[in-house]
């Protein structure tokens, strides 16, 4: 034991070493590596730094030129200020107006100097600017003379781009002061005869701003920023030369130069200084936009980053030899914890398998995969399942009873009941069966049961003593309710495995069986056998008494039509409950046409659907419920003296609708009443008027003879109490949309149609 616990010290310290060795090998070649790069390192990193600025302060810039255009074009068109450009004389009313509209546009734009309005027919400029300039100038006493020249020639200038310039203002005392920089923004539309100007706008951006907005990228580097055109012309001040400076035959400028469509950088001379250039591509004004660094600012900085570098890998590399050793001394049993952590891998690759062989045996019962029976068994061997598809098998639907409840009670939590479910049964028939618990989503799972033994031989007490352990087990472990439907037993699983279909079909008689029922397919499917005829006579005797309000009767009535379904094949159920559903909600109608009884209540048509209950009752009560109301509201329209005076009248009808004279003068003639009376008695009560009630008996009665007698016509209009077989086919096929004959043609195809299904 010693020395297997001494060996496991050995691989840890090995690996322990190794690790050691590794980090020391990479902190070495690391810090040489970047100990020897920090110089084009810190270049790069710097010029990064001047690239992302240079390229803020060409935005910003580009901005400005977009708003000035916009800005000029904007003062061109309005409409105050388009008298100064286009009148030859404008009234001193509309000078005033127009230049106090220059000044509030000036006003607007802190980055604007002044505005120039010119009209080619007067020759005037009209000045909005912070300086003895604003008013009225002609081209002699305008101080920005550079103007004029422009103006004269504008061919050569594209409007509402920057003209980079310089000029000397002059004052009132022509005395002349310094050279200002300014960006001109020309905006002029008619061009006369003599290829002069019509009229024009100039907006004037000083150059400061522009220095201003290079200044406030600039950082603390002590570095310059200046702009450039592509033919190495100053743009921009430097600090040291004005504005236009041909900077083209500088060294570094005609690199720049060179290099003409793309950024960059480089380290050259600058004014005597060793520096580095940063540079950006041509904008889309052609403008390109340069920063010097001095050389030693930068040096400095690498310096000290090298410094800290050494410093900081000497610590990093002193400390993890520190760690490395305290620990390594205090752990025992590493070993361990690599088992432990191969359990972990093993338990993964398990639960990963399981998903996998879960996919599979779906597939398989849902019949998306086919394998031949030797690929099939290969297959489970390969998945790790023990059971063998050559023996005797049968398949177990396992449905979860609550389903909806039991989702929303334990949410999360339910999906490990279900597969506690799953172990519940494979462990319980594991005794006679090799068993496979498939997780068919929904409310139900799938025991595939395979014979331990190919002599298998089938016992019945005990199969069933297995499934009541299986319920009472999952009953008392993890408090839930499970319905059962077997599947016959077969030769193999081959045929087991498409009896899928089947067996789901059968599990929805847990409809009448109830909760926790034990279902076997083969007698379901027995049912097919028995042909079903829907009992009419019985649907009409709830009519009546939905009609009168009867709603014991009716609950007699619509249990028992319910009840005869359960020994027929599952379509029989939703067939007969999808049509009481549509016949109850039909009398509902007629019952609001005739007598507007507020009946807020209708059968909802998605109960007949069934795929939201799971028993009988839970669609009773509906019906139940239903009925009552409705007895309840006709009760309120009716007392109890009247239920026997409409039943007697219901009584002659029934007995007499073969009369001819039958009428309601006739009837009321036996009850010895007024037939106004009786008339209005019965539709307030029943809500159908009394001549309806004989006309509806009468043609009942007439199919009836029609589906069930060989009868001619015209015998059934006799006997029905029509004068004649031709008023007859006229009030049947308004009634039915069909005649009397094509009815009985329609039912007996009908019949033959049901008796081949």
């Amino acid at each position: 034991m010693m020395q297997r616990t001494q060996d496991n010290k050995n691989v840890y310290r090995n690996i322990l070493l190794s690790i050691i060795l590794s980090i020391v090998i990479t902190l070495l070649v690391s810090s040489t590596i970047l100990y020897f790069n920090f110089d084009n390192i810190a270049l790069k990193q710097v010029y990064e730094s001047d690239s992302n600025s240079l390229m803020q302060t060409s935005q910003e810039i580009l901005k400005v030129t977009e708003t000035a255009t916009s800005f000029s074009f904007q003062i061109y068109r309005d409409f105050v200020i388009s008298k100064l450009l286009f009148y030859d004389k404008p009234d001193i009313y509309d000078i005033t107006n127009a230049m106090q509209q220059l000044n509030n546009y000036r006003f607007a734009m802190p980055f604007i100097d002044s505005i120039y309005v010119y009209n080619g027919k007067s020759d005037l400029f009209y000045v909005s600017a912070n300086n003895f300039q604003s008013g009225i100038q002609t081209k002699s006493t305008l101080g920005d003379q550079g103007m004029v020249d422009i103006l004269d020639h504008f061919q050569d200038y594209m409007p509402f781009l920057p003209v980079p310039r310089t000029f000397n203002p002059v004052g009132n005392d022509q005395l002349t002061v310094s050279k200002v920089g300014i960006y001109s923004y020309l905006c002029y539309d008619a061009i006369n005869i003599n290829k002069s100007l019509n009229s024009a706008v100039i907006v004037n951006i000083s150059e400061s701003f522009i220095n201003k907005s290079l200044k406030n990228v600039a950082n603390s580097r002590s570095s310059s920023e200046f702009i450039i055109n592509k033919d190495g012309i100053l743009l921009s001040t430097d600090g040291s030369n004005p504005v236009l400076s041909d900077y083209s035959n500088k060294n570094y400028i005609k690199d720049i130069i060179a290099n003409a469509s793309s950024p960059g950088y480089l380290v050259d001379t600058v004014e005597n200084t060793k520096s580095l250039i940063s540079y950006t591509a041509p904008d889309s004004l052609g403008w390109r936009y340069v920063r010097t660094t001095p050389y030693s600012i930068i040096t400095k900085e690498i310096k000290s980053m090298r410094t800290k570098t050494i410093y900081i890998s000497l610590s990093l590399l002193l400390a993890g030899l520190l760690v490395s050793f305290f620990t390594s001394r205090k752990l025992f049993d590493p070993i361990d914890k690599v088992i432990r952590n191969l359990k972990t891998l093993e338990i993964e690759k398990r639960d990963n398998l399981q998903i996998l062989r879960q996919d599979f045996l779906r597939n398989i019962i849902m019949g998306r995969e086919a394998y031949h029976p030797i690929a099939l068994q290969a297959k489970l061997r390969y998945f790790g399942s023990k059971i063998t598809i050559q023996h005797s098998s049968l398949l177990i639907m396992v449905k979860i009873d609550h389903f909806t409840e039991n989702v929303n009670k334990y949410q999360d939590q339910f999906k490990l009941l279900r597969y506690a479910v799953m172990n519940i049964c494979t462990e319980i028939s594991s005794p006679l069966f090799q068993a496979e618990a498939i997780d068919m989503g929904d409310d139900h799972i799938l025991l595939l049961l395979t014979a331990q033994e190919s002599d298998f031989e089938w016992d019945h007490d005990a199969f069933m003593a297995i499934l009541h352990k299986m319920q009472t087990s999952i009953a008392d472990y993890i408090k839930l309710s499970v319905s059962i439907t077997i599947s016959p037993l077969q030769d193999n699983a081959g045929p087991c495995i498409h009896l899928y279909k089947q067996l789901l079909e059968a599990s929805y008689h847990r409809l009448f069986r109830g909760h926790g029922c034990i279902i076997w397919s083969e007698e379901i499917m027995g049912y097919r056998a028995k042909e079903y005829k829907f009992p009419t006579q019985k649907e009409k005797q709830l009519v009546d008494c939905l009609m009168t309000g009867d709603s014991a009767e009716a609950e007699t009535i619509y249990t028992d039509i319910i009840n005869e379904t359960a020994e027929y094949p599952y379509s029989v159920v939703h067939l007969a409950i999808s049509h009481l559903t549509l016949r109850v909600n039909n009398v509902l109608n007629t019952i609001n046409k005739n007598n507007a009884l507020a009946l807020p209540l209708y059968l909802d048509t998605t109960i007949a659907s069934l795929n939201q209950v799971e028993t009988i009752e839970e669609i009773n009560v509906q019906f139940y419920q239903l009925f009552e109301h409705l007895h309840k509201k006709i009760d309120e329209k009716r007392s109890s003296k009247h239920v026997d005076l409409i039943k007697k009248m219901n009584d002659i009808i029934e007995r007499d609708y073969g009369n001819q004279n039958l009428s309601i003068n006739s009837i009321a003639d036996e009850l010895d009443m007024s037939p106004i009376y009786i008339s209005r008695l019965y539709k307030q009560h029943t809500m159908v008027a009394l001549i309806d009630l004989i006309q509806d008996v009468r043609m009942n009665k007439s199919k009836e003879l029609l589906i069930h007698s060989s009868l001619s016509v015209a015998e059934i209009a006799e006997k029905t109490g029509f004068t004649s077989d031709s008023y007859f086919y006229r009030k049947f096929k308004k009634y039915n949309s069909i005649t009397p004959n094509d009815f009985r043609k329609q039912y007996n195809r009908n019949s033959e149609v049901l008796t081949n299904d």
